[in-house]
C-alpha cells in the first residue's frame, strides 16, 4: 500500500496548520482508485516530477512522524493551501510522471511543471476568481526560464514549446481572432510569461459566445 491504513484515520487537518518554516502543510490526496486522504505534503508551486516526500501526520509535533516519499503515479491529484495539482498523462493515457499545479480552471486548463534546481521569484500566491465563473486563475511565484506550460482541452493535453510559443498559442486561440493576433504580435501582456492572463482572456470569452 502506497500510503498506511493510519493515513485514513487522519482528522481534519484545516485547523493543524503548519508554521512558515515548514516544507510541509496540511493537504488532501485523492489516488487513482478514488480513496481521499489527509496528510502533510509539500507546498511546492513548480510542481513535482517522479516521486513526493509527506508525512502522515503533523511534522512539527512530536513524536517527529517519518517523512516518506511516493511515485506521483499513485497521486490523481492533490489539494495544498487551495493549491490544486494533478498527475499529468498524455492523450495516449500514458503518465507524464509530472504532478502540476493547475493555474487555471475553465473551459481550457492551464497547467505548469518548473524543473528544479532554481529559486522562483518572490510573490504571494493569489488565488482569483477572474472574469467571471467561466475561468479560475492562479498567479504564481514560477521560474519562467525552466518551466513548461501545458494546456487541456475536452481532455486533450498541449505541451508548450517556449520555442514556438508564439505559433502554438496563436493556432490554439483562433477562434478568437483578437485574442489570436495580440500572441502572434507579442504584445505586451500577452507573451510567455503572461501565459495564466492569457488562457483566463480566453476561457471568458468562450463563456460569452
Amino acid at each position: 500500500m502506497p500510503f498506511s491504513t493510519h493515513a485514513q484515520t487522519v482528522p481534519d487537518t484545516a485547523a493543524m496548520e503548519t508554521s512558515k518554516r515548514s516544507s510541509f502543510a496540511p493537504g488532501t490526496v485523492t489516488t487513482p482508485e478514488g480513496r481521499t486522504i489527509h496528510l502533510y505534503l509539500p507546498h511546492s508551486v513548480n510542481g513535482f516530477e517522479k516521486f513526493i516526500d509527506f508525512c502522515e501526520t503533523h511534522p512539527e509535533v512530536r513524536p517527529y512522524p517519518q517523512t516518506k516519499h511516493i511515485s506521483v503515479d499513485k497521486i490523481h491529484c492533490m489539494t495544498v493551501r487551495d493549491q490544486y495539482f494533478e498527475t499529468l498523462h498524455n492523450n495516449d493515457g500514458k503518465s507524464m510522471r509530472i504532478l502540476a499545479p493547475r493555474l487555471v480552471a475553465g473551459p481550457v486548463e492551464l497547467f505548469n511543471y518548473a524543473e528544479g534546481k532554481s529559486i522562483p521569484p518572490i510573490v504571494p500566491i493569489a488565488a482569483i476568481a477572474s472574469m467571471g465563473a467561466a475561468s479560475t486563475v492562479v498567479l504564481l511565484g514560477i521560474n519562467y526560464t525552466s518551466n513548461h506550460w501545458y494546456l487541456r482541452r475536452n481532455g486533450q493535453l498541449l505541451e508548450v514549446k517556449r520555442s514556438k510559443f508564439t505559433e502554438q498559442v496563436a493556432a490554439y486561440l483562433q477562434d478568437a481572432p483578437e485574442l489570436a493576433q495580440k500572441v502572434m504580435a507579442r504584445a505586451k501582456g500577452y507573451q510567455y510569461q503572461d501565459m495564466p492572463q492569457t488562457i483566463a482572456e480566453y476561457n471568458s470569452f468562450l463563456a460569452a459566445q
